[in-house]
Protein backbone atom coordinates (compact mmCIF):
# COMPACT_ATOMS: atom_id res chain seq x y z
CA UNK A 1 0.00 0.00 0.00
CA UNK A 2 2.80 2.53 0.94
CA UNK A 3 4.40 1.58 -2.36
CA UNK A 4 1.25 3.10 -4.55
CA UNK A 5 1.25 6.22 -2.73
CA UNK A 6 4.49 6.93 -3.02
CA UNK A 7 4.08 5.98 -6.55
CA UNK A 8 1.28 7.97 -6.76
CA UNK A 9 2.81 11.12 -5.11
CA UNK A 10 5.84 11.12 -7.78
CA UNK A 11 3.60 11.13 -10.86
CA UNK A 12 0.76 13.87 -9.11
CA UNK A 13 3.19 16.37 -7.59
CA UNK A 14 3.59 19.07 -9.32
CA UNK A 15 6.78 21.93 -9.20
CA UNK A 16 6.87 24.24 -5.88
CA UNK A 17 6.74 28.01 -6.76
CA UNK A 18 10.25 28.63 -6.74
CA UNK A 19 11.08 25.38 -9.03
CA UNK A 20 8.08 26.84 -11.41
CA UNK A 21 9.00 30.92 -10.97
CA UNK A 22 12.41 30.35 -12.18
CA UNK A 23 11.60 27.44 -15.15
CA UNK A 24 9.75 30.34 -16.09
CA UNK A 25 12.27 32.86 -16.20
CA UNK A 26 14.60 30.49 -17.30
CA UNK A 27 12.42 30.23 -20.34
CA UNK A 28 11.87 33.97 -20.83
CA UNK A 29 15.45 34.51 -21.49
CA UNK A 30 15.31 37.39 -19.13
CA UNK A 31 18.18 37.62 -16.25
CA UNK A 32 17.09 37.70 -12.79
CA UNK A 33 17.65 41.35 -12.87
CA UNK A 34 15.53 42.14 -15.36
CA UNK A 35 12.82 40.78 -13.70
CA UNK A 36 13.12 42.23 -10.62
CA UNK A 37 14.04 45.84 -11.94
CA UNK A 38 10.62 45.46 -13.80
CA UNK A 39 8.65 43.82 -10.65
CA UNK A 40 10.10 46.76 -8.36
CA UNK A 41 11.42 44.75 -5.71
CA UNK A 42 14.97 45.44 -4.50
CA UNK A 43 17.73 42.71 -5.29
CA UNK A 44 17.74 41.37 -1.62
CA UNK A 45 13.79 40.40 -1.67
CA UNK A 46 14.60 38.39 -5.00
CA UNK A 47 17.72 36.70 -3.62
CA UNK A 48 15.11 35.11 -0.37
CA UNK A 49 12.96 34.34 -3.18
CA UNK A 50 15.64 32.23 -5.16
CA UNK A 51 17.39 30.84 -2.61
CA UNK A 52 14.57 29.76 0.06
CA UNK A 53 12.95 27.54 -1.31
CA UNK A 54 10.01 27.49 1.67
CA UNK A 55 9.73 31.79 0.95
CA UNK A 56 6.22 32.55 -0.59
CA UNK A 57 5.91 36.13 -1.58
CA UNK A 58 3.07 38.49 -0.93
CA UNK A 59 0.25 37.60 -4.08
CA UNK A 60 0.77 41.01 -5.31
CA UNK A 61 4.12 40.41 -5.65
CA UNK A 62 3.50 37.36 -7.74
CA UNK A 63 1.39 38.83 -9.65
CA UNK A 64 3.87 41.20 -10.87
CA UNK A 65 6.15 38.49 -11.43
CA UNK A 66 3.62 36.88 -13.46
CA UNK A 67 2.82 40.18 -15.67
CA UNK A 68 6.37 40.88 -16.05
CA UNK A 69 7.32 37.47 -17.64
CA UNK A 70 3.84 37.99 -19.45
CA UNK A 71 2.83 34.73 -18.46
CA UNK A 72 -1.00 33.72 -20.32
CA UNK A 73 -3.87 32.79 -17.81
CA UNK A 74 -3.13 29.27 -17.58
CA UNK A 75 0.90 29.40 -16.53
CA UNK A 76 -0.31 32.52 -14.72
CA UNK A 77 -2.67 30.59 -12.38
CA UNK A 78 -0.80 27.72 -12.35
CA UNK A 79 2.56 29.67 -10.74
CA UNK A 80 -0.43 31.98 -8.37
CA UNK A 81 -1.99 28.69 -7.39
CA UNK A 82 1.89 26.98 -6.30
CA UNK A 83 1.82 29.81 -3.92
CA UNK A 84 -1.47 28.73 -2.49
CA UNK A 85 -3.15 31.49 -4.06
CA UNK A 86 -5.76 32.08 -6.94
CA UNK A 87 -7.84 34.74 -8.50
CA UNK A 88 -10.96 34.91 -7.15
CA UNK A 89 -14.05 36.20 -8.49
CA UNK A 90 -15.92 37.88 -5.90
CA UNK A 91 -12.62 40.12 -5.61
CA UNK A 92 -12.72 43.19 -7.81
CA UNK A 93 -9.42 43.42 -7.83
CA UNK A 94 -8.17 39.95 -8.72
CA UNK A 95 -11.09 40.44 -11.69
CA UNK A 96 -9.27 43.23 -12.96
CA UNK A 97 -6.17 41.47 -13.14
CA UNK A 98 -8.21 38.38 -14.48
CA UNK A 99 -9.87 41.39 -17.43
CA UNK A 100 -6.14 42.38 -18.22
CA UNK A 101 -4.85 39.02 -19.36
CA UNK A 102 -7.90 38.34 -20.64
CA UNK A 103 -7.17 41.02 -22.62
CA UNK A 104 -2.97 40.61 -23.11
CA UNK A 105 -2.32 43.92 -21.18
CA UNK A 106 0.42 43.06 -19.26
CA UNK A 107 1.43 46.64 -18.37
CA UNK A 108 1.98 47.15 -14.74
CA UNK A 109 1.44 51.09 -15.21
CA UNK A 110 -1.77 50.46 -17.32
CA UNK A 111 -2.86 47.80 -14.91
CA UNK A 112 -2.15 49.87 -11.77
CA UNK A 113 -4.40 52.53 -13.47
CA UNK A 114 -7.74 50.57 -14.23
CA UNK A 115 -6.94 48.87 -10.49
CA UNK A 116 -6.78 52.11 -9.32
CA UNK A 117 -10.01 53.75 -10.79
CA UNK A 118 -11.95 50.34 -10.37
CA UNK A 119 -11.12 49.20 -6.79
CA UNK A 120 -8.76 52.03 -5.54
CA UNK A 121 -5.78 49.55 -5.13
CA UNK A 122 -2.86 49.56 -7.15
CA UNK A 123 -0.38 46.37 -6.88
Amino acid sequence: MKEKVKDYLSHNKSKDFNELLFSYIDKSGYKDSEIYKKVDIDRKLFSKIRCSNNYIPRKNVIIKLCLSLKLDKHDFNKLLNSAGYSLRESSEFDLVIAYCLDNNIYDINVINDYLYTYTNAVL
